[in-house]
């Protein structure tokens, strides 16, 4: 993309970018794993970064898409704060092509002049409290990477006044940029685990190994992490696949991991039927007898696919279903009341 009116633009969102590095021919962008040699006046992959007089800027610092008050249960995190509210937030583009995003209404809009709706850090921390909301993610869209300037802003002064920081995110950022995240006070992630090489990086424009060393990452980093694969036709709906990342999430994430496999629904330019519900269950019970103590199955609203329950004992301790989250037999520090198990939940 080229010939961007910057001047059209609303100024506030437009921001001097971090984590950039001169080159002879343009300017190197080093928030995400992409890495873009941009030249003067052309932008990103995203769409949301422009070289401008030889310095990166961003057109979406506090430019949103939308925000929403959601159950923490339906980025999805199950282990941690369950039953809270938080404030979510996108923005506009993203740094993957997949064509069959869920979000695509937004992560294929680029930003634009008429688009802008500039919330500054201050605004949305207020919203938060205002609303009752125990803490705050970014989501949607890859804002998590493509508004980080805006992002570490709004975490600072979220762990100032007592509330949580999270993302959902593709995970294709740079350490340098992931590092920034925690530094300033990220709580948890959930990680779109799309699938196997090579068609990750054939249908998503992305490699996966990026991906996994940033969840090792995080987690070397006491963030907590939840991960999700978006089980979609052609992509991630091959069984050995399935297992394939099944063993990593075990050897490397370890049992407890909780691992969301969901239902791909036909959007933007796939027109695949849904993903088979007998494959979804068929790979939870893969999952589980490899070892892995969580695995849930979303995006299909039947009951007992989100429950979590004590690997121990049997109990449930967490019903769930379609995006409401009931403690059933789960104590203050996140262990099972009956046996004492440790269900790996963060409570807030």
């Amino acid at each position: 993309m080229k010939d961007v009116r910057v001047d059209k633009f609303n100024p506030r969102v437009i921001h001097e970018g971090i984590l950039q590095r001169d080159e002879d021919d343009g300017v190197r962008c080093l928030i995400c794993s992409q890495r873009c040699l941009i030249r003067e006046g052309r932008v990103g992959v995203c769409g949301t970064r422009i070289n401008i007089d030889g310095s990166i800027k961003t057109l979406v610092h506090g430019n949103v898409s939308s925000i929403n008050n959601n159950p923490i249960e339906k980025k999805p995190f199950f282990h941690f704060a369950p039953g809270t509210m938080t404030l979510t937030v996108g923005s506009w583009g993203c740094n993957a092509t997949c064509l069959f995003c869920q979000n695509y209404d937004i992560s294929k809009q680029k930003p634009t002049p008429e688009l802008v709706q500039y919330v500054s850090p201050e605004q949305f921390i207020a919203m938060t409290e205002r609303r009752g909301s125990k803490g705050v993610s970014i989501s949607f869209s890859e804002a998590a990477t493509l508004m980080l300037e805006w992002n570490l802003e709004v975490f600072k002064l979220a762990r100032e006044r007592g509330l949580y920081n999270t993302i959902v995110t593709n995970g294709y950022m740079t350490p340098e940029a992931l590092d920034l995240m925690v530094d300033a006070g990220l709580d948890a992630a959930n990680v779109d685990v799309k699938g196997c090489e090579p068609e990750v990086r054939r249908k998503c424009g992305i490699a996966l190994q990026p991906v996994l060393d940033n969840i090792t990452h995080m987690i070397e980093r006491g963030v907590h992490v939840e991960l999700t694969t978006l089980v979609v036709p052609g992509l991630s709906d091959d069984m050995k696949c399935l297992e394939r990342l099944a063993d990593w999430i075990l050897e490397s994430t370890g049992e407890k991991t909780p691992w969301h496999l969901t239902r791909y629904h036909p959007a933007y330019k796939y027109t695949e039927p849904a993903t088979d519900l007998d494959l979804l269950i068929q790979a939870r019970e893969m999952a589980n007898n490899k070892g892995l103590k969580f695995v849930y199955v979303g995006n299909v609203g039947i009951k007992g696919l989100e429950d979590t329950v004590c690997p121990n004992c049997g109990t449930v301790c967490y019903e769930r279903i379609r995006m409401s989250s009931r403690n059933i037999a789960t104590d203050s520090d996140g262990k099972c009341k009956k046996c004492g198990y440790d269900l790996h939940i963060q409570m807030r």
